[in-house]
């Protein structure tokens, strides 16, 4: 009898030092979700869906062994930031890994969340989607910009009912820089980047500004009949969240 009772000791013994070992484990690491558009899903200067920023950035809490989740699914091309708060209305499932899962979930089990939104919203008023750009009412354009920081500001009071991590809002850069417009563009680009900053302060998130890093490195957008980054536009996109989450998130 004896023996039994101190097998079963020994047993619960080695459990629960196996369990607070995995714990410890888990702990340290994170689960990363990417939403948005066709920034946040990856999309190449040549229409096609590669290794985006939040591949990068995932691979670097990967190699850091720090990654337990990551997705990109919810990501979306063309999508506007009403797109993304229908999803989340309606709770979107999308196939990850093996079974389906819906974004509430996913957002209440995250840690990191990466969101591009918005670029569409505006690309779309200006005419950028089809590089025919049309500036003859800029008055309508600045409220245009107003109306789509009102529903980014839906979608991120939305997003955190359910997500209680780190929220990072990717910003813009000026898609046609080479082009006779882009200083006329510069003031509008620069109002949205202001009220972007304005709604990090307010609901506490970071925002991740790219504007003159592309700016700067025109090669970044290789195609000049297509407005996503080369490679490296993304990996330098990677590189400034990279740094938010080595400051803030895992210091």
């Amino acid at each position: 009898m004896k023996n039994k009772v101190k097998k079963i000791i020994i047993m619960i013994i080695i459990f629960l030092v196996v369990f607070i070992i995995y714990v410890k484990t888990n702990n340290n690491k994170l689960n990363y979700v990417a939403l948005g558009d066709s920034l946040a899903a990856g999309q190449t200067p040549y229409k096609q869906i590669g290794y985006g920023y939040s591949d990068y950035v995932a691979n670097y809490l990967k190699e850091n062994k720090l990654l337990n989740n990551y997705t990109k699914e919810f990501a979306v091309s063309g999508y506007r930031t009403t797109d993304l708060l229908n999803d989340i209305n309606n709770n979107k499932k999308v196939k990850i890994g093996n079974k389906k899962q819906g974004i509430k979930t996913v957002l209440r089990d995250s840690d990191i969340l990466t969101l591009s939104i918005g670029a569409n919203d505006i690309f779309y008023k200006l005419g950028i989607t089809n590089m025919n750009i049309d500036l003859d009412n800029i008055s309508e354009i600045y409220k245009y910009i107003d109306e789509t920081t009102t529903d980014i500001e839906k979608l991120i009071i939305q997003i955190q009912k359910y997500f209680k991590g780190d929220l990072i809002l990717v910003g813009y850069y000026n898609p046609i820089i080479n082009s006779e417009y882009s200083r006329q563009l510069e003031p509008i680009f620069n109002y949205l980047k202001e009220n972007s900053i304005a709604l990090a302060e307010k609901y506490k998130f970071t925002y991740v500004d790219i504007y003159e890093i592309f700016k700067e490195n025109p090669e970044y957008l290789p195609n000049p009949s297509d407005i996503h980054p080369s490679n490296k536009g993304y990996e330098v996109i990677a590189s400034q969240i990279i740094d938010v989450i080595e400051q803030n998130i895992i210091k």
